[in-house]
């Protein structure tokens, strides 16, 4: 079967590393094209190799129309021919000109969807929300980084097909599925279990819940350790001092390099993040990868992709005494938990995932 090929509209693509990562894994299986209209404030995250066109400034971000005309205008400015296809990589800042061009050129078109569509759009706006409705009802395939954002998705639009809605996760760096990791044998945890979190000190990434776990008495003693800025500027050493014997939090501040982050996965038992929400979360597929097991939101980030007790567990962000429950049966079947998280966290190779696109498109899209 011949490859369909693709021009996909990415203004996202310097806001995270996963938007380059697909750009170079897709490049490798098809000669596609993209079109990738940025903020010219973006300029000092310039990628050399990569056609960028900075043409965004302050008034678009307040007239929301500028930029859709800005991105239908470069198009016919740099003249793409030959694609089969369009691909907005996100449902309204790229849907909108995506579907506009799908009309103009008489192209079939498919969207991707992130929370900024749901948070920033569609929940603000009657008029978002019936755009969003149109692109969603017209578009041969619908991809989401995650169950939880589907769910969101069919929660909003209840009367839509939900069967062209497919996952297509974020993968990981390259760097975590090339460093090896041995088996994780079950630690000694009558002496201390040890637990990570990795992110931001910021409201939304909700370490208020872990700090009331470690306030209460529980049947193993704990160490928290928390890396990541801390924005709130909370004072550990104070906070420490109200925990019971065995537990306290340890705060290695914000990481610089890759390696350092890898070293604190591979020293800590337990992943942890119970974020109020989260849209994926790379760090947890980075724990993963490194064979530990990991605690969730529920209805949030990964939750869906596993199997409860697979890898680790989903988690109420709220209930101390859930929290405690998942930690106890993490620690009973530790070995076999750990050694699924490392087999899983193989399903985030961008070539996978890349593979699963295109295949998704062949059975989608006519020419």
């Amino acid at each position: 079967m011949s490859q369909k090929t693709a021009l996909h509209i990415n203004s996202y693509f310097l806001s995270n590393k996963i938007h380059y990562y697909f750009y170079k894994q897709l490049l490798k299986k098809r000669n596609d094209q993209f079109l990738i209209p940025v903020y010219k404030h973006f300029k000092q995250e310039d990628i050399p190799e990569v056609d960028i066109d900075y043409v965004f400034g302050k008034v678009d971000k307040a007239i929301f129309v500028t930029k859709i005309l800005k991105v239908v205008r470069l198009f016919y400015r740099k003249k793409y021919r030959d694609f089969d296809y369009l691909h907005g990589h996100t449902l309204i800042s790229d849907g909108i000109p995506t579907f506009i061009l799908s009309l103009l050129l008489k192209k079939e078109f498919v969207v991707s969807v992130r929370i900024t569509d749901i948070s920033l759009f569609i929940r603000r706006s009657v008029v978002f929300k019936y755009v969003g409705r149109k692109i969603l009802s017209k578009a041969k395939a619908v991809f989401f980084i995650s169950p939880s954002l589907k769910s969101k998705i069919e929660e909003l639009y209840p009367d839509l097909d939900s069967s062209k809605y497919h996952l297509m996760p974020n993968g990981l760096a390259p760097y975590w599925l090339e460093e090896k990791k041995t088996v994780r044998e079950r630690p000694a945890f009558d002496q201390q279990v040890k637990l990570l979190f990795v992110g931001k000190i910021i409201p939304r990434k909700n370490i208020d819940i872990l700090i009331k776990f470690l306030e209460k008495k529980q049947k193993y003693p704990y160490e928290l350790t928390v890396a990541g800025e801390n924005v709130l500027e909370m004072d550990f050493n104070k906070i420490n001092s109200i925990f019971p014997p065995g537990n306290k939090i340890k705060y290695l501040g914000k990481l610089n390099s890759i390696e350092e982050l890898r070293s604190a996965y591979d020293n800590n038992n337990i992943f942890v993040l119970l974020s109020l929400s989260e849209t994926f979360g790379a760090v947890y597929t980075e724990a993963l990868s490194r064979g530990l097991p990991i605690v969730y939101t529920r209805g949030e980030g990964v939750d869906g992709f596993f199997e409860e007790g697979e890898v680790g567990f989903s988690c109420s962000n709220s209930s101390v005494e859930e929290l405690q429950e998942k930690m106890e049966q993490i620690i009973l079947s530790y070995r076999n938990i750990s050694t699924n998280a490392y087999k899983r966290s193989k399903d985030f190779d961008w070539d996978i995932i890349v593979h699963n696109y295109l295949i998704t498109i062949n059975n989608t899209i006519a020419i």
